[in-house]
């Protein structure tokens, strides 16, 4: 089961790396679903349930949210990850991949994607904790690697795309 897991978690690694060079939020929605499944599996195959049923709730918010972004769905998302977390709770780092994830949902409720992506590498953060807690070996290089491609988002869309924002506008004034 522990390389059955790590398969499971390269295959989320793949869409996930597809999903963050994306700059259209449902596209990037639709992508992590497929990428949940997979790391739900990883999860399960390594015993780590609570890193499973996150990724699960993350299945249905992202569906959720792909359709219309609902302050109610938002609140029933994190209060079922609440939940889950107080069930399963064994220690502190348990509860990381639902701070991790309770973040993201408020980070994609908002309508910059500059923020999802800020948020998303303190996420990254959490889960690379996680992720070696519970002997997730690809789930933890996919975390890092998942992390530096979000770097690199930031930079292309929010960094570099600011600059070329800003000087086109200094440009028009003058």
């Amino acid at each position: 089961m522990f390389w059955l897991g790590q398969l499971m978690g390269l295959m989320a690694l793949i869409i996930l790396i597809i999903s963050f060079q994306t700059n259209e939020k449902n596209r990037l929605l639709r992508l992590q679903i497929f990428s949940s499944i997979f790391f739900a599996l990883q999860y399960l195959f390594l015993g780590a349930p609570i890193g499973c049923l996150i990724n699960l709730t993350t299945i249905i918010r992202n569906i959720l949210f792909s359709k219309s972004k609902n302050i109610a769905c938002s609140v029933i998302i994190i209060l079922i990850m609440v939940i889950i977390s107080i069930i399963f709770y064994t220690d502190l780092v348990s509860i990381l991949p639902s701070i991790a994830v309770i973040l993201y949902t408020i980070a994609l409720w908002q309508d910059s994607l500059k923020i999802t992506r800020i948020v998303e590498v303190i996420s990254c953060l959490l889960f690379i904790v996680y992720s070696i807690s519970v002997y997730a070996i690809v789930g933890l290089i996919a975390t890092i690697i998942e992390l530096i491609f979000v770097l690199i988002a930031i930079y292309r869309f929010d960094i570099k795309g600011n600059k070329k924002a800003l000087k086109k506008k200094f440009i028009k004034q003058y």
